[in-house]
């Protein structure tokens, strides 16, 4: 008897301390708060950490000017460090879409266009970026490419809208009414172009230098197996256009910091770009 009631005496002081330690674990009741206490509370963001947004049209990839779905490329870098205080949102497209991107009201600025003719309410920056193009044959075609004209019974395959970019002579010889038109080809993709090149026993492709021996490189051609004929302009010059005028000025700003500090000219050695002369020299005029 005296075992048992031990025995029984033992399992209560047992059982009194196992409900004393559930009470003290249970979490304490919380105060209403009119929050649901399984609802998660995100903090709100600190709006003014956040950039202003500006949408940014610029051409689909062409190496090394745009590459990887506008991730990186020259212009992707130029654009991001001449505005740094804004959040720059790429949207790539066909570069005839370009021209007129921003006064169909589809971007804030647009990379990469040219000012043809003064439109109202768009503002056009200071040059950018320039092109140094070539007429380039292969070797093998045994061309001889000494001048514009020369092109005139060949195939030529180049860019959307060339013929109102390489000079007069050039627009003249291609223009749509020219009967020398049937031989001239726009490609609105420059790999596809580069592609048509290497695919033809003897086309000539009208191309930026760099363009071409960036995609010819990638795609594993010799580029010992091409002639480079320069025919045209020194260089053609881009520009950016923008919806609000101040937004101009802060690029032009950011172009000539770039200049200044030497970044410029860092990026187009990151690019493996080669030119003659570039928007910073003062024969560059905007």
């Amino acid at each position: 008897m005296n075992g048992y009631r031990f025995y029984t005496a033992t399992s209560l002081l047992l059982l009194t301390a196992l409900f004393t330690a559930c009470q003290k674990s249970a979490p304490a009741p919380q105060e209403e708060s009119g929050v649901n206490a399984e609802t998660e509370i995100i903090p709100e963001p600190n709006a003014g950490s956040e950039k202003p947004q500006l949408t940014v049209a610029i051409s689909v990839d062409i190496a090394p000017y745009v590459m990887k779905n506008a991730t990186t490329g020259i212009e992707v870098d130029i654009a991001t460090q001449a505005l740094p205080g804004y959040q720059l949102n790429f949207v790539q497209m066909p570069y005839e879409k370009l021209q007129s991107a921003v006064a169909e009201d589809r971007a804030d600025m647009a990379l990469g266009v040219q000012k043809f003719k003064d439109v109202e309410g768009i503002f056009y920056s200071d040059n950018f970026i320039d092109f140094v193009n070539a007429a380039i044959t292969k070797k093998s075609a045994n061309l001889k490419i000494e001048k514009v004209a020369d092109l005139a019974d060949h195939k030529v395959l180049t860019w959307q809208d060339a013929y109102l970019e390489l000079g007069p002579e050039f627009e003249k010889l291609f223009a749509p009414d020219s009967p020398q038109r049937k031989n001239y080809v726009e490609v609105a993709d420059q790999s596809e172009q580069v592609k048509q090149f290497w695919d033809s026993k003897d086309a000539v492709i009208v191309i930026d230098r760099s363009i071409f021996n960036a995609i010819s490189q990638a795609t594993e051609h010799k580029l010992s197996e091409v002639d480079y004929a320069s025919i045209f302009p020194e260089a053609t010059y881009f520009k950016a256009n923008f919806e609000e005028a101040d937004i101009r000025d802060a690029f032009n700003a950011g172009l000539k910091k770039l200049c200044s500090s030497g970044e410029y000219d860092k990026l187009l050695k990151k690019y493996n770009i080669e030119l003659p002369g570039t928007i910073c020299d003062s024969k560059a005029h905007p």
